[in-house]
């Protein structure tokens, strides 16, 4: 249901004249006015018929003006009732005013539209990192399935087309049906369905609308999901720095050349200030300075700065010259033309690393869960343990100190601790 009425009130300049205004409203829509270039004495205006009385001054030219506006807006609202458009009275309002158009169609653009916006601008964004252009096609892909969870959902539960949401339809109600919906989905498939992630995704999409002035947008309705949309505590899995020197010394003739190098790469991790997985992967060798590290992480905005100890130099030194262009280890090749075959290779290694680091601590009989993000928290704990300031902790590892806090520190001395109280005390 829509309707366009016109009202008359003083006109703030001259109480004596009226103001016009055409009032256009649709059902589930906030009413919209936009000012009438049409005027005439208050006392000449009746707002039961909406027009000027007849024998007032120019009564029937102006009425036959206004007559002529609303039926041209109700026109185009008919025309876009059968073309099945989704339109808002924003659009509507705009709709013979080109400048105010384009303005518009921003402003009232749908969810699916701004989802969609979103895969676009990830599909084509780059950066460059330590000197190599990333793209961010996998964020894309997010978006892309978020795309296809939001569209199956609205299908399912309220059998209705994904496109015909707006913003004012993401509501509390909304979101916790929706939050429901993936933990329901998750228990069919034995896990929780993605549910943090898509959660936050969909955030991220709404908070972007709002910073556009899009209308609508009600970012306070996403409180009413609680946990459901914060990431779940993380437990470190940073090891004892008896079981690494365990690990460090194993009799290599066990292990195959490629383990070897899992080995490698898994314990310069370690010494180079906890450094991820995906950032030894792209470490080059422009970015040794001297004494120190100095990389860009991929995953994260931010610097790390890690000194290079001897035993990470050494660790170096032995495949240099062995490696693809400037890597300092061997993982990628030729074949490896972009970002997206970089991503998949170190997905590819990442796994063999851990399948290794399983081998030896079944050979070590090490009771721990040892992985390749085992170093990162090891480095960290025992950096912290032996009485280091966090804040150079932290500008080793590349995060702000509650971070390394938060997720990677473990108190992995608890025995040596226990035995020293018991001397003290």
């Amino acid at each position: 249901m829509y309707t366009i009425n016109i009202k008359g009130k003083p006109n703030p300049k001259d109480p004596a004249m009226v103001k016009l205004e055409m009032i256009f409203f649709k059902s589930n829509y906030p009413r919209v006015t936009k000012v009438v270039n049409v005027t005439g004495l208050l006392a000449d205006w009746d707002a039961k018929s909406q027009s000027f009385r007849v024998g007032s001054a120019e009564a029937t030219a102006k009425n036959k003006i206004l007559f002529d506006l609303k039926t041209k807006y109700y026109h185009k609202a008919d025309d876009w009732e059968i073309e099945g458009r989704n339109w808002s009275p924003v659009q509507l309002s705009h709709a013979f005013d080109e400048v105010e158009q384009i303005k518009s169609e921003v402003v009232v653009k749908s969810v699916l539209q701004m989802v969609e916006s979103f895969e676009e601008r990830y599909l084509e964004k780059k950066r460059i990192k330590n000197g190599h252009i990333m793209d961010s096609i996998k964020t894309s892909k997010c978006y892309t399935n978020l795309k296809k969870t939001l569209i199956q959902f609205t299908s399912e539960k309220y059998n209705k087309s994904f496109s015909s949401y707006f913003f004012t339809d993401i509501n509390e109600q909304f979101l916790l049906d929706f939050a429901f919906w993936i933990k329901e989905q998750g228990i069919k498939n034995g896990n929780r369905g993605g549910l943090t992630h898509k959660l936050r995704l969909l955030r991220a999409v709404c908070n972007h609308a709002y910073k556009m002035g899009m209308y609508g947008v009600n970012m306070d309705a996403f409180l009413c999901l609680g946990n459901d949309i914060k990431w779940p505590e993380t437990t470190s899995k940073a090891i004892s720095y008896k079981t690494m020197n365990k690990i460090a010394a194993i009799d290599r003739t066990l292990l195959t050349r490629y383990e070897q190098l899992h080995l490698d790469m898994f314990l310069f991790s370690y010494y180079a200030g906890g450094m991820a997985n995906v950032d030894v992967c792209n470490l080059t060798w422009d970015c040794i300075q001297e004494d120190r590290i100095v990389y860009e992480r991929i995953k994260f905005p931010k610097t790390a700065k890690p000194i290079l100890l001897q035993k990470a130099r050494d660790i170096m030194n032995k495949y240099k010259g062995k490696s693809f262009e400037n890597y300092v280890f061997p993982v990628f090749s030729p074949k490896h033309t972009t970002s997206q075959k970089r991503m998949v290779r170190v997905k590819e290694i990442s796994s063999k690393v851990s399948r290794t680091l399983r081998k030896i601590c079944k050979i070590l009989r090490i009771k721990d869960k040892v992985t390749w993000y085992s170093a990162r928290g090891s480095f960290i704990s025992k950096m912290v343990d032996a009485g280091n300031n966090p804040y150079v902790v932290a500008e080793m590892a590349g995060n702000s100190p509650l971070t390394i806090y938060k997720h990677y520190y473990k108190n992995t001395r608890r025995e040596e601790i226990k035995r020293e109280m018991e001397s003290i005390f």
